[in-house]
């Protein structure tokens, strides 16, 4: 890609153009605010600076990467430009005007991209002449460091358009997946059940933050915990996308957010940034800052003899009963998610998998997790799971639901 234009100077258009610009393409960084754009240039030379002390790359590929970068206010002059990625506020409105005016300074060969992550594509396109040059490009924080870009198609979204921006991200060693324009795209959604149903059954009195989060790391092989998770990428950040997936979707029971998220948003208890989130971290190691009220649980004996099956062929085979518990409902809800993604066709089967394993760090993709386990004994856990409430959140996915295994 020779020369691309990026609009928007905070940390993700910061971090899309130091990648770009790494890889030989011509930026342009483009902010209506001075202030940011050298804030954003200072981080960026920054970073570069430690790369080189760290011998990541030599002294001359830092100054030539720095060198491929310029800086502007204004969204003119964009005639040789090849792709456009828009990283401005999550705003709807804001959006729209951004890409009108980047429709009127490129050619009409220039596709644009945006990284939102919650907002539709089709919908930030729907008012220009020509949508079928827009396309979703997401990006994952720090754009340089993670390895995942989600291209999205809206429904009017070109081939060449979504074939460019795929060889782009490909073209700058990050691992594109191709997915629909659905609310959450692929990780977004399929990551609900993650920290949704951690919340419900610390909400329940099943077992404290750190407990779910330990058993997890242990069993689950996952880095993190929901919790460590949730307090890393920000309680409010985390909220909010819950929250526009829920609405977005319709409001299904399964992707309800949690009041106990959004309580700590209102405390202003927002995890790492804010020093006290699920944990405080007002201390030499972060200490658990939501209570547990602890209560006792009983599980009909057909729930529990397919917890045991379920637990033994994803792998936690040394769990005790509430470890298993814990992790079955987890597990179960990430799984069953993945499944219906893939029922309404967001992504194929090896996308969902590859998304979350690189944009998540999931130890397994949870549809190929599915596939070692059994589709009936997924089945056969979320019935189970399911006749213990009353709103249908477990309800199987048609993948698991038709199963034959």
């Amino acid at each position: 890609m020779k020369s691309i234009a990026v609009i928007g100077a905070g940390t993700m258009g910061a971090g899309i153009a130091q990648l770009a610009a790494g890889h030989g393409s011509s930026v342009r960084l483009i902010d209506v605010d001075n202030d940011k754009l050298d804030r954003s240039m200072a981080g960026i030379t920054k970073r570069v600076e430690r790369m080189v002390e760290k011998g990541s790359i030599e002294r001359g590929a830092g100054n030539a990467l720095l060198a491929k970068i310029r800086t502007r206010g204004e969204m003119t002059d964009l005639g040789d430009v090849e792709l456009v990625v828009e990283a401005v506020v999550e705003n709807l409105e804001v959006k729209r005007e951004v890409f009108a005016r980047l429709e009127a300074a490129t050619t009409a060969s220039a596709v644009l991209a945006t990284n939102t992550s919650s907002l539709s594509i089709t919908d930030i396109a729907a008012k220009l002449n020509d949508p079928s040059r827009v396309v979703g490009m997401h990006f994952f924080n720090p754009a340089p460091v993670m390895d995942l870009v989600e291209i999205i198609a809206g429904e009017k979204s070109g081939r060449r358009s979504i074939d460019v921006a795929f060889d782009a991200a490909k073209s700058w060693d990050k691992t594109p997946v191709r997915a629909k324009d659905t609310p959450g795209f692929i990780v977004n959604r399929v990551a609900r059940g993650f920290y949704l149903e951690g919340l419900r059954l610390l909400d329940e009195g099943v077992a404290g933050v750190d407990e779910i989060d330990g058993i997890m790391r242990a069993h689950g092989k996952f880095r993190m915990g929901p919790f460590e998770l949730m307090d890393l990428v920000g309680i409010d950040v985390n909220f909010a996308v819950s929250t526009s997936v829920w609405e977005r979707m319709g409001k299904p029971a399964r992707l309800t957010p949690h009041e106990i998220q959004g309580r700590l948003v209102e405390q202003g208890h927002l995890g790492r940034k804010s020093k006290r989130g699920f944990y405080t971290y007002a201390h030499d190691a972060p200490m658990p800052a939501v209570v547990v009220d602890r209560r006792s649980f009983q599980l009909s004996p057909l729930l529990s003899d397919v917890m045991l099956a379920f637990s033994a062929r994803a792998g936690a085979i040394t769990a005790g009963s509430t470890e298993q518990y814990v992790f079955c409902r987890i597990l179960g809800a990430v799984i069953n998610e993945a499944g219906l993604a893939y029922s309404d066709g967001v992504a194929s089967s090896d996308d969902i998998d590859t998304a979350m394993i690189k944009g998540t760090n999931y130890p397994r993709g949870p549809l190929a997790w599915s596939d070692e386990i059994g589709h009936r004994t997924v089945r056969g856990l979320l019935k189970a799971l399911n006749g213990t409430v009353s709103d249908g959140r477990y309800e199987s996915a048609p993948l698991f639901r038709d199963a034959l295994d």
